[in-house]
């Protein structure tokens, strides 16, 4: 939802979902989002979105939680 309402009318959501799953599965597929005059949180949204996807997003999630609660359980 970030990444369609920050690419502006020329793109659907279907085409801001296609981007994130490519930048996710780190495929390189692209609908032409994607490009120099990008939004910066865009830009950045997509790369949490493939070290996420690198990483594998349950480890992730572990990480994340490990560090709001810590390691005790």
């Amino acid at each position: 939802m970030i990444l369609s309402n920050l690419v502006g009318p020329g793109f659907s959501y279907a085409d801001a979902l296609f981007e994130v799953a490519s930048a996710q599965g780190n495929v390189g597929l692209s609908t032409g989002i994607t490009g120099p005059s990008m939004h910066p949180i865009a830009e950045g949204m997509l790369v949490i979105n493939m070290w996420i996807g690198r990483l594998e997003i349950i480890p992730v999630l572990v990480f994340a939680r490990s560090l709001i609660y810590g390691v005790n359980p």
